[in-house]
């Protein structure tokens, strides 16, 4: 028919999106994961093992087995591989601190996203309180904050992976990676490199956890960790001839973003190379999917912005660096490469 509407399943299957993310959350704030990673259990055992209702507990595993994330066999329940290997808190691959941060407390900024495109601001100190400053509450725990960089290294590796698949390392001397988090880019850096050395300039709190996973993989001879600021260019460390930028700018309103450029460009010696690590918007910013959508939570969460390899490239400009270069990944993240003349 000439006049046929076409479906809104797509729409409908959009308006629901968020039942997915709940579904997640919940179960693993009610630990069924990490008991099911003991044994496999019936709806009503493991309802009695956590305490829950057992008739609204089965609702909720056969919504994570249509979802992939457990499977059913005569009546008991067991974990994916998938689920096993990033929902349970004893795995070393645990992914689950960033669940746990985003059900906690950016579940809750999303919620008023339409205050945040009204005022283009941030609404963090609207739902959270004026004081409330999201790193320093992270800190403020230990334990969220260690389950959080474990989340975030294990959702980097195969990051860190890619970049040194499409970056030679081969020229440099020293890698200097800049909000490395769990030094996941120095550690892949120097195992492909084995004459390179790296620093991995993190805040304080964060400088112990990323310690603990550099003698984990046996490469702390050759990585170090210094407590830094990035914001405080000196303190950041004069030594490195490559300067890596993971996911760092995004999280920045731009006049915050181009001084943490202009301090990289100064830390980093004549000659030497910087790697902005983004996930790069489409030039009219309307993709990737996942970028556009991680711009909306950068408006409701940090107050930062997702940003067009152009207008990367025109901040490195600013900060002196030159022959920009554009690396497209197919994971997490592309880089734009810059060069400080010698």
């Amino acid at each position: 028919m000439p006049n046929e509407l076409p479906s809104p399943d797509r729409i409908q299957e959009m308006m629901q999106g968020f039942w997915v993310s709940r579904a997640l959350f919940t179960g693993v704030e009610l630990g069924v994961f990490d008991q099911l990673s003991h044994s496999p259990a019936s709806a009503e055992v493991l309802a009695y093992r956590l305490r829950l209702h057992p008739r609204a507990l089965e609702r909720l595993l056969n919504a994570l087995v249509a979802l992939g994330l457990l499977s059913k066999e005569q009546g008991r329940y067991r974990n994916a591989p998938e689920a096993e290997a990033y929902l349970v808190k004893d795995r070393p691959t645990y992914i689950g601190g960033q669940v746990e941060h985003l059900a906690s407390l950016h579940w809750r900024l999303w919620e008023h996203l339409p205050d945040a495109v009204k005022n283009n601001a941030p609404q963090v100190r609207h739902v959270l309180g004026p004081g409330f400053d999201i790193l320093q509450n992270l800190y403020a725990d230990p334990q969220r904050l260690r389950a959080f960089v474990q989340g975030m290294h294990n959702l980097t590796m195969p990051a860190a992976h890619e970049i040194m698949d499409n970056f030679d390392c081969s020229p440099f001397r020293c890698l200097m990676d800049v909000g490395g988090g769990s030094g996941a880019l120095g550690i892949a850096a120097v195992k492909r490199h084995p004459h390179l050395k790296a620093i991995v300039l993190e805040l304080p709190a964060v400088c112990p956890i990323a310690q603990d996973y550099i003698a984990q993989q046996g490469v702390g001879d050759r990585v170090r960790v210094q407590a830094g600021d990035f914001f405080k260019g000196e303190t950041l460390p004069r030594e490195a001839d490559v300067i890596a930028l993971g996911w760092v700018l995004h999280d920045w309103p731009p006049r915050q973003a181009q001084a943490i450029l202009a301090n990289c460009y100064e830390a980093l010696q004549p000659g030497g190379a910087i790697l902005v690590c983004e996930k790069l918007l489409d030039e009219d910013k309307t993709g990737p999917p996942i970028t556009a959508l991680m711009n909306l939570h950068a408006l409701v969460s940090t107050g930062g912005e997702e940003h067009t390899a152009s207008e990367y490239q025109a901040w490195m400009v600013e900060a002196g660096f030159h022959n920009m270069e554009v690396r497209r990944l197919t994971g997490n993240r592309d880089i734009v490469i810059g060069w400080k003349v010698r």
